[in-house]
């Protein structure tokens, strides 16, 4: 019984590992996590079976899993591969460094890379630890529960979709699997079952604990399902929100929305590119569509100021006019009609076309004077549609050219660190110093960005390195993010306000006036500020197959010379050998573009997991191939689970053989409790009515054997009764003769099962008292 409560805790985090399948691309990730979780529970069941202080499972089991990472995640890098060393370190830190990275700024789901797989291995291992001093220690299976519901608030947290219904019942189902195991071992701690006088009443009483058992149930799924509908503020999605920091209402009138960025890269990673909303318009050719905007820079992060609302900023008919317009321009409005997706997350800042002049939509919503943003604090709906009317007013070159001081605008927009690199600003000085405007300057930051390459999995930061600079001088690869937030930051170490708007593309138009948007159209982009027109869109990001393809550059910011910013112009193009560089920069050479416009990552950014198995990633965004380590700790674990009754049988005769060199009781009665498992073992009667003396007169044994075993049979009747029981006999060799005498009693095939399958740890095959007489 004392190896069944660590087998149940195993069964219970096993059925609980289906939780994260929606969160992770890749077949074999749960791999390792059950290798582990195996080896724990096998170091748990063995030593507990000894009948010492279980104190010591927890170390020991962490040593195991300490000494089984390395064959897993850093074989090529120890003896044998096996043997930890400085190095293997060293590789499992880097491991656990790349996997934390891949979480934070991957998308759902995230491919299973061996970063990845090490921390899920981890954290399985961890919790499995956990819950076996829970259950089988501090014998409060109950507790377990919480670990449980830790695991199921991940894919609440990160996943909009939530919990699959048979992901839950799944893992409620090992979780009463433990309880089930617990309470039966309890019961069987207070003595053996008086048997009830009738078969029928067992039945009976059977059927009502399961009757009980699924009332509760089904109370229980009635509640979960109904109390939802009857508190709307109960939705599937809230946790999510929450998490997303998109979640409005924290304070009475201010809303924090803090990561725009998360959202969009969790959009533009998505395996499928769903769709968002479906405008239609009377504008040739719509601009983006804008939902948040960033003014703040950390050193690292462009993030968004806590937005007012309040009585005066409610949003409607009339909208106040952009920063920087003193009038009305000229020149008419632009409709149109957005509809949101019903499957697509709440949103509580709307996507509006520049400028919005008017919006009309159901619900209380506020307007940001300063960013010019339209949000709510309640909880819209979803699929929510809206009208908008905003300005045609475009700007033109000319208008930016002889913009004058920014007056109209506050300094804040021009706020830096004081820490950055300045290595960013003698990059801003190089690239703006010939320009005689800060339009000029502004143009010339953007084509700076013409030769970078655009890649939706950008190689992975150094630790210590900052993002910004590492983008600027290192690997020059990344997606919209990375362009328009070096851009904004470099437009205002050249005196030029600027910060970052997040939203979407203008999509791709249908037929006629009708255009959708999708998830792959989201985006972020600078905006910069000039006197008389406002904040105006420039685009950094490159643009058609070798970039986003939805991107444009608007023409006020197109290049002046033909050139096209994704390297196409009206003149041939020269060849890779004849293209002429920047003197000031050096020549970077070209990343083959993958189909969809992501690029190649540069050499020795392959996952960590090839240096393990010698074998390549693949693709961006495959599943990592798995070291041959991990399949043969899985076969290992395999043979283990197999081997496992084999070797705890031999374990506790160990135990008691070690005792039979004690004192006289305790080592009569560890031969005779071998006598009698081997008896059970080998599938020969044993009744617990029958004393010791009783039970060795009626084996039919040889000789020498019968001797043997009637000195045992009257060691353990001394060993009962006997104030100091004594013995005559040497227990050992006394044992070791009715053992072989016992299974050469037998067929070959009985004594390999008893080896294999030994029937002595099956609670249920040992002997029991019989029934009581009918009355």
């Amino acid at each position: 019984m004392r190896a069944l409560l660590p087998l149940a805790t195993l069964v219970c985090l096993v059925s609980a590992m289906p939780l994260l399948a929606p969160l992770v691309t890749g077949s074999s990730w749960w791999v390792p996590a059950l290798v582990l979780m195996v080896t724990a529970t096998g170091a748990s069941a063995l030593y507990r079976l000894t009948g010492r202080n279980p104190a010591p499972v927890p170390l020991l089991q962490v040593l195991a899993v300490v000494l089984l990472l390395t064959p897993l995640f850093a074989a090529h890098t120890a003896p044998m591969g096996v043997s930890p060393t400085e190095a293997s370190l060293d590789r499992l830190v880097q491991v656990f460094e790349r996997g934390v990275a891949d979480i934070n700024e991957s998308t759902v789901p995230v491919t299973a890379n061996t970063g990845l797989t090490f921390i899920v291995a981890l954290v399985f291992a961890v919790f499995l630890i956990v819950a076996d001093f829970l259950a089988a220690t501090a014998r409060c299976a109950g507790m377990v529960g919480g670990l449980l519901l830790i695991l199921m608030a991940v894919p609440l947290v990160v996943d909009p979709d939530g919990l699959a219904l048979w992901q839950g019942l799944w893992c409620a189902a090992g979780y009463v699997a433990l309880l089930a195991v617990e309470s039966w071992v309890r019961r069987r701690e207070w003595g053996a079952p008086v048997p009830s006088p009738s078969p029928g009443s067992r039945v009976l009483a059977g059927v009502r604990r399961a009757g009980t058992a699924a009332s509760a149930g089904a109370v229980a799924v009635l509640m979960a399902v109904t109390l939802p509908l009857a508190v709307p503020s109960l939705r599937t999605d809230a946790l999510y929100d929450l998490a997303d920091g998109n979640h409005p209402g924290f304070g009475e009138n201010v809303v924090h929305t803090t990561h725009p960025l998360v959202s969009m890269r969790r959009e533009l990673g998505s395996d499928s590119a769903g769709t968002v909303l479906t405008y239609q318009t009377d504008a040739e050719d719509p601009d983006y569509l804008r939902t948040y905007v960033l003014d703040r820079f950390d050193g690292e992060n462009w993030t968004m100021d806590p937005v007012d609302a309040s009585d005066e900023n409610v949003a409607g008919e009339n909208l106040p006019l952009p920063t920087g317009w003193s009038t009305e321009v000229p020149g008419g409005t632009t409709t149109t009609q957005v509809s949101l997706s019903s499957s697509t997350p709440r949103q509580e800042f709307l996507p509006l076309p520049y400028w919005a002049r008017s919006v009309d939509v159901s619900g209380q919503w506020h307007v940001d004077e300063d960013s010019h943003t339209v949000f709510t604090t309640g909880t819209p709906p979803t699929g929510l549609s809206f009208t908008v009317e905003s300005s045609r007013r475009t700007p033109g070159s000319e208008d930016l050219e002889n913009a004058g001081s920014p007056t109209s605008l506050s300094a804040e927009h021009l706020g830096l660190p004081q820490d950055l690199d300045p290595s960013v600003q003698e990059l801003t000085d190089s690239l703006t110093e010939d320009a005689d405007s800060a339009y000029e300057r502004a143009v010339a930051i953007q084509n700076h960005f013409a030769d970078f390459s655009y890649d939706l999995r950008p190689p992975e930061v150094p630790a210590g390195s900052n993002p910004v600079t590492h983008f600027l001088f290192e690997d020059r690869i990344g997606y919209c993010e990375q362009f328009a937030g070096a851009m904004a930051l470099m437009a205002r170490q050249a005196d030029i306000p600027a910060r970052v708007a997040v939203g979407y593309t203008q999509g791709e138009r249908a037929n006629g006036d009708r255009w959708v948007v999708t998830s792959g159209d989201a985006h972020a982009w600078p905006e910069l500020y000039f006197e008389g027109s406002g904040w105006v869109r420039f685009e950094p990001t490159p643009s058609s197959g070798g970039g986003q393809g939805s991107a444009s550059v608007p023409e006020h910011a197109a290049p002046s010379d033909g050139e096209d910013r994704d390297g196409s112009s009206d003149s041939p193009s020269p060849s890779p050998s004849e293209s002429p560089s920047s003197p000031e920069e050096p020549e970077v050479p070209e990343e083959p573009q993958e189909p969809g416009g992501e690029s190649t990552p540069p050499e020795g950014d392959e996952d960590l997991g090839s240096e393990a198995g010698g074998g390549a990633t693949g693709a961006p965004g495959s599943p990592a191939a798995l070291p041959w380590s991990a399949y043969a700790g899985g076969a290992l674990a395999v043979l283990l689970l197999a081997a496992l009754p084999a070797l705890v049988r031999a374990w506790v005769r160990s135990v008691r053989h070690s005792a039979l060199a004690g004192a006289p009781g305790p080592a009569a009665h560890a031969a005779w409790r071998e006598v009698r498992d081997t008896c059970v073992d080998l599938a020969l009667p044993w009744e617990l009515s029958e004393s010791p003396r009783a039970t060795a007169a009626r084996m039919e044994l040889p000789v020498e054997a019968r001797r043997a075993l009637w000195r045992l049979a009257l060691a353990e009747e001394a060993a009962r009764y006997a104030p100091e029981p004594t013995t005559d006999g040497r227990p050992r060799q006394d044992l070791r003769t009715v053992r072989a005498a016992l299974a050469a009693s037998t067929s070959r095939s009985a004594r390999l099962r008893a080896v294999v399958l030994p029937l002595s740890l099956a609670p249920w095959k040992r002997p029991r008292p019989a029934p009581l007489p009918a009355t």
